[in-house]
């Protein structure tokens, strides 16, 4: 990865590889995509580890339905990670219940033994007003 450009589209491509697989509900396969670091921070405020989350993931207190993951910045944070953050928007049963999220989102992604993997994920629910989004 060369420049900002090249930095953003690949942050944008696991964003979507990422929502991919939470949406086909490939538990396993999401594992992979996970630092064993992993701190994920929900839009609620409550707080996963990487077991927590897969866990979660496995026996249906999270069924995705749909993840638009978009990303809007991109920032290298040395040689092997970034950070990564735009709005994030999802349609969610999470312990039955159905929701539906817009949210600001933060991302950091770290390349470990040649695989990037998601070491930090935080979401922060969109202000009902967007013009009061920058104060």
């Amino acid at each position: 990865m060369s420049g900002n450009a090249d930095l953003l589209r690949f942050a944008s491509d696991l964003e979507a590889r990422r929502a991919a697989l939470l949406v086909s509900g490939d538990a396993e396969a999401s594992a992979g995509l996970l630092s064993e670091e992993l701190r994920y921070t929900h839009s609620t405020g409550l707080l996963d580890d990487k077991k927590s989350f897969v866990e979660k993931f496995r026996d249906g207190t999270f069924v995705f339905r749909s993840v638009d993951a978009r990303v809007e910045s991109a920032v290298r944070l040395g040689e092997h990670a970034f950070q990564a953050g735009g709005v994030l928007g999802l349609r969610a049963l999470v312990n039955g219940e159905e929701r539906s999220i817009v949210a600001g989102y933060l991302v950091v992604w770290r390349e470990e033994r040649g695989t990037w993997r998601l070491v930090g994920h935080q979401a922060t629910p969109a202000p009902a007003d967007p013009a009061g989004a920058t104060s």
